[in-house]
């Protein structure tokens, strides 16, 4: 009898404490209020190139990335190459955020074709949908409209070609997210393609520049570089910046501009990565007929790198003419085999090699895996002065 009077005191106390956890737990999860991501990119299109499998690969490196940086217990919801209308985005948007309240956040992550179009004198600009089937013309204050009806805070953050447009950067065109209070992170402005890679191996592979950068920018920065006042939180601010420290391939634009609210946190375990970390590039130096750029970073472990210049042609990135450059290090008979740590660069190229802009853009490509497959890492634009 005295075993089962013990045993029913444990089940009452058990019981009494996923009570009190039920009730200050909700507490908690009610005043910090609940995140929602929706991660939406597509790849497969009806009147423009396929892109196939970056925008994919977007999406799962975003989702990973929010899982690891955003607060415990946040949703994300995903979809790949839909919905291909602007009557399909509104009503994913509203089933995604449909139980947001006003303590809540609500993330919207796009990775897909922008437009900008010039007729009559007048341009426009919008974000193709599409399923591969059908698509839809999401233009910015389509997409502003879709935002205010969610309640709460929210977070747009895109990865698309001419997207600054949407905040009125880089062109005349209005700014329909001004006084919105929503938070909006571009990866390119209005006049600007937002560039990709892939390849066609047996690893059908390739991602966004400007995605992989934001992967790079929160994980393998060192806490200086990714959270200089040292509070544990990643601003707009802080994170437009970093980004333009080490995204060449396109202008980082955000709304609002100077914007202190935090967009992520840094959790006490974070992991860095094996590969680069701490990149950084210092003012490129004229030396008579050569431009000097100096470069440092920390290998995580043994890694091979390159170094790819890609020239200027007509207010465009020429990579079908990029020159590819092996570190200087040396491991065994292979150049540009990198051992493990600290390694200060300076790179020492030719006016000519930068195009006839006079301007390119180098990116440290570092390569993974026993199929070699390329990784950005970083990239800068080099400029002569005129």
């Amino acid at each position: 009898m005295k075993k089962k009077v013990f045993g029913l005191i444990c089940c009452a106390l058990v019981i009494l404490l996923f009570a009190l956890y039920g009730v200050f737990g909700m507490k908690q999860r009610t005043a910090d209020g609940v995140t929602r991501c929706l991660l939406i990119g597509c790849d497969r299109f009806v009147s423009m190139p396929g892109t196939e499998p970056a925008s994919a690969n977007n999406v799962e490196t975003m989702e990973a990335l929010l899982a690891d940086f955003l607060p415990e217990g946040t949703e994300i919801s995903r979809q790949v190459n839909g919905p291909g209308s602007v009557e399909g985005f509104g009503q994913l948007a509203a089933d995604t955020f449909r139980e947001a309240k006003q303590a809540d956040t609500s993330l919207i992550y796009l990775s897909n074709h922008g437009v900008l179009k010039t007729e009559a004198e007048e341009q426009e600009m919008f974000l193709l949908l599409s399923d591969g089937e059908t698509e839809g013309k999401l233009s910015p204050e389509a997409l502003r409209n879709a935002l205010e009806k969610i309640p709460g805070r929210k977070i747009l953050i895109l990865d698309a070609c001419h997207s600054g447009a949407v905040i009125g950067e880089g062109w005349d065109g209005p700014n329909p997210f001004e006084g919105s209070g929503c938070l909006v992170l571009c990866s390119s402005s209005a006049q600007e393609d937002s560039w990709f890679w892939n390849t066609e191996t047996d690893e059908y592979t390739g991602t966004g520049y400007f995605t992989a950068a934001m992967d790079r920018a929160l994980r393998a920065s060192d806490p200086k570089q990714i959270d200089p006042d040292g509070n544990g939180e990643v601003s707009l601010k802080e994170l437009a910046e970093r980004l333009r420290g080490i995204h060449g391939a396109s202008t980082v634009c955000c709304w609002p501009e100077e914007s202190e609210e935090k967009l992520f946190r840094i959790p006490a375990d974070r992991k860095t990565g094996a590969r680069l970390q701490g990149v950084s590039f210092g003012e490129a130096e004229r030396d008579g007929d050569a431009v000097i750029l100096p470069i440092r970073f920390r290998a995580g472990e043994r890694v091979r790198i390159i170094y790819q210049l890609v020239p200027g042609r007509n207010g465009k990135w020429d990579f079908e003419h990029a020159v590819r450059l092996p570190d200087r290090e040396k491991t065994g008979l292979i150049r540009g085999l990198l051992s493990p740590g600290e390694k200060e660069r300076k790179i020492r190229l030719t006016a000519g090699s930068l195009g006839e802009d006079g301007r390119a853009l180098l990116q440290i490509v570092s390569y993974v895996g026993d199929a070699m497959t390329p990784s950005v890492e970083a990239g800068t634009v080099i400029m002569l002065e005129k």
